[in-house]
């Protein structure tokens, strides 16, 4: 009788422990290479891009634009008017995450039962643009829906993405917002700000340091293609370091 009953608190224990296990959260490098693997089978896609811009001081109208993308990292935009875009947020690259940054898991939330993982990136080279960020991922369909930057002089860039299930199969980005939260007023005069390409507008809103955000919305989804290395060659937004 007591030998049956140690088998059985045995099993009660060897059942808890494989319990505990399963309910253990993905490692950092898992999270960020599940987002790898969810976007795998978009090889390219061309969208249709509107951007209102909300900047102190500053009156910009709508642009539109039509961004081209090529995996893993090739990025074009056309545009006559499209005047800036955060470089950071047009197609994030998991696998380049994982390659350049040390990463680690800071914080698990639930939300509507959905997982958010919050995981923090140190950059392995000095000579990396950003040297550290957060990311946000969820859960539920292994999509990035937050990253929070520094990228100059403890000014905050925040970026919030949506998404949408397009084909039946393909979690892409719907909508993305680009909030930049400046310390103080600057006035040093002009900076490079690395995480917005230049253009005559972004001198203009360099100086001084502004608040404000931009929003970007994404339609008209056309996916794997076939587009071939020639629409990215010898365009400056070929591809994001």
């Amino acid at each position: 009788m007591l030998l049956r009953r140690g088998m059985v608190v045995l099993a009660a224990m060897g059942v808890a422990l494989i319990g505990a296990q399963a309910q253990a959260p993905p490692t950092a490098a898992q999270i960020l290479l599940n987002v790898e693997q969810r976007g795998a089978d978009v090889r390219d896609y061309i969208v249709d891009v509107q951007a209102e811009v909300d900047m102190e001081r500053m009156r910009i109208p709508r642009m539109k634009a039509t961004m081209y993308f090529k995996r893993p990292n090739k990025v074009h935009v056309e545009s006559p008017s499209f005047a800036m875009l955060p470089r950071e947020g047009l197609a994030l690259d998991p696998a380049a995450m994982r390659e350049q940054y040390d990463v680690s898991l800071v914080g698990v939330d639930d939300t509507a039962g959905i997982k958010i993982y919050k995981l923090q990136l140190a950059a392995k080279a000095a000579s990396t643009r950003l040297r550290q960020m957060f990311v946000w991922v969820n859960g539920g369909h292994w999509t990035i829906m937050k990253m929070e930057t520094i990228p100059y002089q403890g000014r905050v860039l925040t970026m919030l993405f949506t998404y949408a299930l397009f084909e039946g199969k393909y979690w892409l980005p719907q909508s993305m917002k680009v909030e930049f939260e400046a310390p103080g007023r600057d006035t040093t005069g002009v900076r490079s700000d690395p995480a917005i390409a230049p253009s005559p507008q972004w001198d203009e809103m360099r100086r001084p340091l502004r608040s404000g955000s931009i929003s970007l919305v994404y339609a008209n989804y056309r996916i794997n293609t076939g587009l071939g290395d020639e629409m990215f060659e010898g365009k400056e937004s070929q591809r994001r370091d």
